[in-house]
C-alpha cells in the first residue's frame, strides 16, 4: 500500500465501522426495538444464561455505570429482569424475559444478514477470517501504546 492509503487506514476503518453502527441501530430499532448496544449486553445475558452487570461490563469491556444505565432501560422496555444475586448478596441478576429473547433472534436474523453482506464484501470466508485475525491483533495493543496520553 502506497504512503497516502496507509494513511487513509484508519479514516477508512473508523468510517466504515460509525456507518455499520449507525446501519445496525437503524434496522435493529426498526425491527427489534433494540439498538446495537443493547444487543450486545442482550448476547451476554443470553450466552451467560443470566449475568450479573458486573460481568456484562467486564465482557464488554464497559463501565459498570453504562451498563447499569442500559440495563434500567432493558427493564423499562420490558426485554430484562434483575433479581438478587444468588451467590452475591451485593450483586443482581440480570435475564432476560420472553419478550427480551424474541428481540434478540429478531435482532440476530438482522445482524446474519449484515455479516453475509460483509463477508461478500471483503472476498469471502478466509479473507474475514484473517481481516478478524488483524482486528484482533489491534484489540490486544497495549492501552499505554495505543493511548500515550
Amino acid at each position: 500500500m502506497d504512503p497516502a492509503g496507509r494513511e487513509r487506514l484508519y479514516h477508512l476503518l473508523q468510517t466504515a465501522a460509525h456507518r455499520l453502527k449507525t446501519r445496525a441501530d437503524r434496522d435493529s430499532q426498526g425491527v427489534a426495538g433494540i439498538s446495537a448496544a443493547q444487543a450486545a449486553v442482550m448476547f451476554v445475558i443470553q450466552r451467560e444464561g443470566g449475568a450479573t452487570q458486573r460481568r456484562v461490563a467486564e465482557q464488554l469491556k464497559l463501565n459498570e455505570s453504562a451498563v447499569t444505565a442500559m440495563v434500567g432501560r432493558l427493564m423499562e422496555a420490558g426485554f430484562v429482569d434483575r433479581a438478587p444475586s444468588a451467590t452475591d448478596g451485593r450483586a443482581w441478576t440480570v435475564s432476560l424475559t420472553p419478550a427480551g429473547t424474541t428481540a434478540l433472534e429478531t435482532f440476530r436474523v438482522s445482524l446474519d444478514a449484515m455479516n453475509a453482506e460483509i463477508t461478500a464484501a471483503l472476498g469471502g470466508e478466509a479473507a474475514v477470517v484473517r481481516f478478524a485475525e488483524g482486528l484482533r491483533a489491534l484489540l490486544e495493543i497495549p492501552a499505554a501504546r495505543r493511548d500515550p496520553g
